[in-house]
């Protein structure tokens, strides 16, 4: 029997409880010849250090808290302003996402050769074989659409992709060749439609830090989602969601949990992240410890600087008018219509709004978190926009209602509107709000789309409203950013001062079709010889 030696990463997921997170290890040389060992290669394909806060930051959800502000640093600073990312050695940095990332690739490689060549495809290893297909797509996925446009079937075919790996590398420093997002796509379906079928829940100890069938499916529904494959989407969130109403409003997370100390705890920032990212939860469908500044803190005392400010609120998220909240400052800014009700602070040279989702746990002087990156509540929304696409318009209204009758409350301040909209309600809401406009005072929630696909009359409105509470739902994220790419929406930042902070400015603007929405590649890459995004 021929041995193959690959060499797992530094860092390997411990799965005994989400306080022990990642346990180090030394990096040595794996003899994969065992299904243990497949096993074992698998628990590193999931990248450790994520997109999100580069996603975040990138977007539209957050303002710049004035340039005297130091509680920033030149990584979120470059970030907020689509300036050329430097490498600082900072764990979100595009050099620790491309490299984690690639390194995730390269674990799904390995089990992939051992189980083809060492293993025989053994047909018990088929569901590690489903688990490393699928998790190689996701990597992939995740690089293609921050260092990349968008897929757009209109130029997709030219857009610079990112490196699509299927084999275990042998080189120490390998060349890559880019390719394009269609060749990215094609090859992330493909390995999809391989790997989706193999995928068994009973093969795992802990399912949800795996791609468990849930979790697998709603990754794909986003997937196809992003394809613009409206069907397939379609498909992929009925598999996680079911086509009966009831269970899918059963399955959807209890917001209302929060206002229960008995479930919840004391309401407190770091109750509410440990409630969010909890692993007994029905809704989160997968969980992702990663190495990250993104905790609460960092957004509390680390980064006052840019933040999902007051303005922010106000104008365009939680304390809008809002289809369920007419006078969108009729009771604590409107935070009382969410059971998820946010964090707020304007002490000092903070300026923020703040949904506690990131649970903090500290090895050393690193600092780690667990990501949801999949839930029943966002697949829900996926359904919906796919749903709308279809023109199965009167189904996505149900869907949007299973969401908002669970995430809003429907009797604040005697609220005649209610948690559920009937489609005309949507249509006529969404008509009668003025279009966003780059302007200190013309912001609005209702930003014009440049999409690369066509929306009716009935169908933007709707589409308006499924991007809002997908807005909502994944604030702090980084979800939205795709959304900007995907439908072409212009981002202005703002900024305020100390003294000033009900006062703003236009500080930069990124135009619907800047190739600056591709975020450019880490310096490393492109000097070992790699081609760089347009600038």
């Amino acid at each position: 029997m021929r041995k193959i030696y690959y060499t797992l990463t530094a860092l390997t997921l411990s799965l005994t409880s989400c306080n022990d997170l990642l346990d180090r290890m030394p990096d040595n040389r794996l003899v994969i010849d065992s299904p243990e060992k497949v096993q074992q290669a698998l628990t590193n394909a999931y990248p450790q250090i994520a997109t999100t806060l580069i996603n975040e930051f990138s977007s539209d959800n957050i303002d710049d808290i004035g340039a005297d502000n130091i509680y920033s640093n030149f990584l979120t600073r470059e970030t907020a302003y689509w300036q050329p990312i430097l490498e600082y050695n900072n764990v979100d940095g595009l050099q620790n996402i491309w490299d984690y990332h690639y390194k995730a690739i390269g674990q799904a490689n390995a089990a992939l050769d051992a189980i083809e060549t060492t293993l025989h495809n053994d047909a018990s290893l088929n569901p590690a074989k489903g688990e490393a297909l699928v998790a190689r797509a996701y990597a992939h996925f995740c690089l293609v659409n921050l260092f990349s446009q968008a897929y757009n079937p209109n130029t997709s075919s030219s857009d610079l992709g990112i490196p699509y790996i299927t084999r275990p590398e042998e080189e120490m420093n390998p060349q890559r060749q880019r390719g394009t997002v269609a060749q990215v796509y094609q090859q992330i379906a493909a390995d999809l439609e391989k790997g989706l079928p193999l995928i068994d829940d009973s093969y795992y100890q802990m399912p949800k830090y795996h791609f468990n069938k849930k979790a697998a499916y709603a990754f794909a529904a986003r997937f196809y989602l992003y394809y613009q494959q409206w069907q397939k989407a379609l498909d992929a969130a009925n598999v996680v969601l079911t086509t009966n109403d009831a269970t899918t409003k059963n399955l959807v997370r209890e917001w209302l949990d929060f206002r229960d100390a008995q479930k919840t705890g004391t309401r407190s920032i770091t109750a509410y992240a440990q409630a969010y990212a909890r692993e007994s939860e029905v809704a989160n469908l997968m969980l992702q410890p990663v190495y990250s500044q993104l905790s609460t803190n960092y957004f509390i005392e680390t980064n006052q600087r840019f933040s999902h400010a007051y303005r922010v609120s106000e104008q365009e998220t939680l304390s809008t008018t809002n289809l369920w909240d007419a006078n969108a400052a009729s009771k604590n800014n409107g935070y009382e219509f969410y059971w998820f009700m946010p964090f707020t602070s304007r002490a000092d040279l903070r300026d923020i709004v703040l949904q506690s989702k990131f649970p903090t746990f500290k090895d050393g002087s690193y600092t780690r978190t667990i990501l949801v990156p999949f839930t029943t509540d966002e697949t829900l929304l996926v359904r919906a926009e796919a749903k709308i696409m279809l023109n199965q318009l009167d189904s996505a209204v149900t869907d949007l209602n299973i969401w908002t009758s669970k995430y809003v409350r429907g009797t604040v301040n005697s609220n005649p509107n209610g948690n559920t909209f009937t489609k005309a309600q949507i249509i006529a809401f969404y008509n009668n709000l003025a279009y966003s406009q780059s302007t200190p005072s013309g912001a609005t929630q209702k930003k014009r789309l440049n999409p690369s696909f066509t929306l009716s009359a009935e169908q933007e409105p709707l589409i308006h409203y499924v991007l809002q509470c997908r807005r909502i739902l994944t604030l702090h994220e980084g979800l939205r950013w795709q959304d900007i790419k995907r439908y072409g929406i212009e981002v202005a930042r703002y900024q305020h001062t100390k003294e000033e902070r009900n006062i703003s400015t236009i500080q930069g603007v990124l135009a619907p079709t800047d190739v600056r929405r591709a975020i450019q590649l880490p310096g490393t890459a492109i000097g070992a010889g790699m081609q760089p995004n347009p600038r």
